[in-house]
């Protein structure tokens, strides 16, 4: 990930449309559409977002029924499988 604000608090580091996208797991495209519909603020440099901002905005877009929750997905990316096997 490039960061561009090192010396700040992570939720004003500013990150790219891909990464803030893989963060969330969804589409670029659906990233610039939540932007677009007001939930994700996008940052002072051009084609960036702050890290708080989307955070912040893909909670309220799952709170509010716009995107399934990450476990709700078919791809489930926040579960996480254990590599440790019994001996």
């Amino acid at each position: 990930m490039t960061i561009y604000q090192r010396g700040k608090p992570l939720r004003n580091w500013l990150v790219s449309t891909e990464e803030a996208a893989k963060a969330i797991h969804v589409p670029a495209g659906t990233l610039r559409s939540l932007s677009a519909e007001g939930f994700i603020q996008p940052g002072a440099r051009k084609g960036f977002y702050r890290l708080g901002s989307v955070i912040d905005g893909h909670a309220e877009a799952v709170r509010v029924g716009r995107l399934p929750a990450p476990h709700a997905r078919a791809t489930a990316p926040a579960t996480m499988k254990c590599s440790v096997e019994d001996r």
